[in-house]
């Protein structure tokens, strides 16, 4: 018997050796080599390995997709954005019955699902196929948000949105809802309340928290919106642009989400295919306009995305699903459009497009009639970003 070790020995016995080659590994073959031995599962569970198994945390591979359809079996859509295709497989059969995606983060997803008359909400990893249920809260929910940056800690946050309404008078009748913050930690695998009840306005989109820069900002259609930075537990008014005009007072948003570490934003006036992507200053002294955008090009490739709306003919047929930025190359920054059947790829900066999927057809009326020109819109996409981190 040789008296010298094996290559393979060599390597098993070198955890930095180890780790260099298991990084480079497809996912599936990682999740695999997990059952290798106790050592190999240590050593791809830590925190250490997930971020060099993913360097870039802000790298989208992809967009889920909720239809907003009325029928029944009107489910989840996959649709990638790298070539590698989907890397998640469409499986879902490991997951609660009936989830739903509330919202995503750096890879991890928040969920809810219906069980016993009662909402659960879940915490998954679709790229390691891993999920696990948190604690009841004690209210009734009106919002709940993912906050989870692998850059800053392997654990990860819910901020949730208690309400409940108080009757002011009844002659006439007069209400107000009063919130309360309360914060999950995966640290501590418990909630606490955060701050006293605070008066909130009902336009305001707890249900669509956006996580950017150590904060959640919740976005109001008529009145202040607001930013719970959860590092010093404390509310915020976020500035918001002015709107022109004649316009009236209400804000018809089209668009608003984060993408490696820029706040973006998007309002368009009526029937318009010209439109500008405001981003949020660091420090948030106000908006900019960061992207012009002019999208008449794509309706004469496809004019059906230049019709009006059935149910609102203030606007054409088209939806922004994400704005994606491109690391330290902001000319292949881009959007993702919904326009009827398609999904459309829209270079931010050189203005070119190309059709990049196909989605279910317009639902139909018992007629066999097209109710709907378009059912996906930005609050039914969610970000897919590769993570091997632990929930």
């Amino acid at each position: 018997m040789s008296e010298y070790p094996s290559s393979a020995d060599t390597v098993a016995s070198n955890d930095d050796l180890l780790t260099e080659i298991l990084i480079r590994v497809p996912v599936k073959s990682l999740l695999r080599f997990k059952s290798v031995s106790k050592h190999w599962l240590s050593l791809i569970a830590t925190p250490h390995f997930a971020r060099c198994r993913n360097p870039d945390p802000c790298s989208v591979s992809g967009l889920f997709l909720y239809s907003s359809g009325r029928r029944l079996n009107s489910g989840l859509n996959f649709i990638p954005l790298q070539n590698d295709g989907n890397p998640t497989d469409g499986n879902f059969t490991t997951f609660p019955s009936g989830m739903k995606i509330l919202s995503s983060c750096h890879g991890l997803l928040c969920c809810t699902s219906f069980s016993r008359g009662n909402h659960q909400f879940h915490i998954l990893n679709p790229t390691t196929k891993q999920f696990t249920s948190l604690p009841q809260p004690r209210g009734e929910v009106k919002g709940l948000s993912l906050c989870f940056d692998p850059c800053r800690s392997p654990y990860y946050k819910v901020v949730c949105v208690l309400g409940t309404v108080s009757v002011l008078s009844r002659e006439p009748y007069q209400s107000e809802w009063r919130y309360q913050i309360e914060i999950y930690s995966s640290e501590t695998g418990t909630w606490r309340p955060s701050g006293e009840p605070f008066i909130g306005d009902l336009n305001t989109q707890f249900l669509g928290g956006v996580y950017w820069h150590g904060a959640i900002h919740w976005f109001n259609t008529w009145g202040d919106s607001l930013y719970f930075d959860i590092e010093d537990e404390r509310l915020g008014i976020l500035p918001m642009p002015t709107i022109p005009q004649g316009e009236g007072n209400w804000r018809p948003f089209r668009y608003y989400g984060e993408s490696r570490g820029h706040l973006h934003l998007v309002e368009i006036y009526g029937a318009r295919a010209q439109f500008c992507v405001y981003e949020m200053e660091a420090d948030y002294s106000g908006w900019f306009v960061k992207y012009n955008v002019d999208l008449h090009e794509v309706g004469i490739a496809f004019p059906e995305m230049m019709q009006r709306l059935s149910w609102d003919p203030m606007y054409y047929s088209f939806a922004i699903l994400a704005i994606v930025r491109e690391e330290e190359d902001d000319e292949r920054s881009f959007l993702v459009l919904h326009v009827p059947g398609k999904i459309v790829r829209y270079n931010l900066v050189n203005k070119s497009f190309e059709k990049i999927g196909d989605v279910d057809p317009e639902h139909c009326d018992s007629s066999g009639m097209i109710e709907d020109a378009l059912r996906y819109f930005w609050f039914h996409a969610f970000q897919y970003i590769e993570t091997v981190s632990r929930i």
